[in-house]
């Protein structure tokens, strides 16, 4: 069984509905999750939907099914419940693939090598990170790993904002500091800008006695060098090495936004008006023009976006492109879309994820003079651990409100504790086993493994392929927090109900009942850890 075991229930699943007479058009038969478990472990409903098909009662096909289906491997057995047909994964099949599970269990080549460009993060380079831009960080970083895990090429970027709006005002802001004097307004004010000045002053001979207009530039792309540099450093705490820091400059140095306005200026999608020029589909009345060249001839950043998108799609040649955005630039997703298209480009394959807001929960941190609290901040507080576990935990268009002291406590309300120590628990199995027996058999009879808290780990272990599946075609990596959930649950009741009575322990006198339950573990010690890897969280051995 190459892929998952909902794959092989279905395979088996269309089979059978051919087998019983339906010869056209297969409608999508639902196969899930069972929602109850009592009903069993997965769900169609095929009868419900086939009911119009072959035009009959939707519990006689659901029941006809259920006869006809043959699970590859004997993996399930199937039942019919009005016009569901449900499946139960055996008990042989799940013994028998703890064998199988090895490190790195659960990748597939869902891939094929595509080369895939995820550029998340981006913030402009003006201050240190806070606690709202961790959330696209961690995302993205997530989202690479599942795609690496499953066959794809990742590059990880960071688009460096350097020309733009914000930018400006941040070297205005640096050569006002240099200069004795207050920020202009809209500018920057953070200790910081005062500290970049004086370094600028030492590491610049001479830039305090140019005019601004040409102080500026220079002690801008000085101020953001040292941002990125220290946004490399928070990011790097959380385990997040990019593969290229991409200066927005290097565009206009290439000309790729010069190129791109005059392939959409062909095409007619630019047009000028009150002396700019301006960007909209012809044939699409309801998207709102956008300015591209300012009536003042300086280029706004969607010209930039222009030169980028062919800097990707067409320069380096990417297949796909998913960028991470905060929810407050959802109103710049279709032009980015219209403007993909406009260039040649499949817009379906410019992929723009939004997540919400990050709010913290009162607590020892939560207030600080006013300012907002930085990354690096709450990392000190809680741990990378922490930060990563709890940033994945919800989907990113929910909110999120981080609890500081939840966070720190040594817990099963804590859900990274809570995930950690079941990992702690099964190297502790493991190393108590061979205390007891220096010498166990090399093969495990896994047949002993008969108790529902034993096979209740082996039947996580068997969802964990589809996970990954879901997580990586759906990109969203907050399934794996649900997943390492269920699973250090099925471990922690595996390890009290095998220590709640005497003859009932984990590791037993018996050496071949202790060498099947350490074969459990282990497969459960690995599958956790490479969950929590695709989270970018450790897994201790010692808590």
């Amino acid at each position: 069984m190459s892929g998952g075991v909902r794959e092989a229930i279905h395979d088996a699943l269309l089979k059978a509905v051919r087998e019983i007479g339906v010869d056209g058009e297969i409608p999508d038969l639902e196969l899930g999750r069972a929602k109850v478990p009592e009903h069993g472990d997965y769900a169609s409903s095929a009868g419900l939907k086939l009911a119009r098909v072959l035009r009959q009662d939707p519990k006689a096909i659901a029941s006809r099914l259920a006869e006809t289906v043959r699970v590859a491997d004997n993996a399930a057995r199937a039942e019919a419940a009005g016009g569901y047909v449900n499946f139960r994964l055996t008990d042989d099949w799940l013994r028998a693939l703890l064998a199988r599970i090895a490190p790195g269990y659960g990748a597939r080549d869902l891939g094929d090598g595509e080369r895939i460009q995820v550029e998340f993060a981006s913030i402009n380079p003006t201050g240190p990170l806070h606690i709202g831009h961790g959330r696209g960080t961690i995302l993205g970083d997530s989202i690479c790993r599942l795609l690496e895990f499953t066959g794809h090429a990742v590059q990880r970027e960071y688009y460096v904002n350097s020309d733009n709006t914000q930018t400006r005002r941040f070297g205005a802001s640096v050569y006002a500091r240099l200069h004795g004097q207050e920020p202009p307004e809209g500018g920057y004010t953070g200790e910081y800008v005062t500290e970049l000045a004086e370094m600028a002053g030492h590491d610049l001979p001479g830039i305090e006695t140019l005019p601004e207009d040409e102080a500026e530039p220079k002690l801008r792309m000085y101020a953001l060098a040292k941002m990125v540099e220290r946004i490399k450093a928070t990011v790097a705490r959380l385990n997040i090495h990019y593969d290229e820091w991409f200066w927005e400059n290097r565009l206009w140095e290439s000309g790729l936004p010069q190129k791109a306005i005059e392939r959409l200026r062909a095409a007619g999608y630019l047009k000028e008006k009150d002396g700019a020029l301006w960007f909209g589909d012809p044939a699409d009345q309801e998207e709102e023009d956008r300015v591209v060249i300012r009536s003042n001839g300086q280029p706004t950043y969607f010209a930039s976006d222009l030169g980028y998108l062919l800097s990707r799609f067409e320069q380096r040649g990417y297949e796909r492109v998913i960028e991470v955005w905060g929810a407050d630039h959802h109103g710049y997703v279709p032009r980015m879309k219209s403007a993909a298209a406009a260039l040649g480009f499949d817009p379906e394959k410019l992929v723009i994820i939004l997540h919400q807001m990050v709010n913290l929960k009162e607590g020892k941190m939560s207030k600080r003079a006013g300012r907002f609290v930085t990354l690096d901040e709450l990392v000190d507080r809680v741990g990378s651990d922490a930060v990563r576990y709890f940033y994945l935990l919800r989907s990113p268009d929910t909110t999120i409100e981080f609890d500081l002291e939840l966070a720190i406590t040594q817990g099963n309300e804590n859900p990274v504790y809570y995930a950690q120590y079941a990992h702690a628990r099964l190297v502790n199995v493991e190393a108590a086993a061979s205390e007891r027996h220096p010498q166990l058999p090399e093969r495990a009879d896994v047949s002993l493994l008969v108790h529902p808290w034993e096979l209740d780990v082996a039947r996580q272990l068997a969802f964990w392929p589809d996970v990954v599946a879901d997580a990586t075609a759906l990109l969203e990596p907050h399934r794996l927090p649900y997943y390492v959930h269920d699973l250090a649950t099925s471990v922690h009741r595996f390890y009290h109900a095998g220590n709640a009575q005497s003859e009932h322990r984990v590791v037993v006198d018996d050496p071949e009942l202790t060498r099947a339950r350490l074969e459990l573990c282990r497969a459960a010690r690995q599958t956790l850890k490479t969950a929590l890897d695709l989270m970018g969280v450790s897994a201790p051995e010692r808590m």
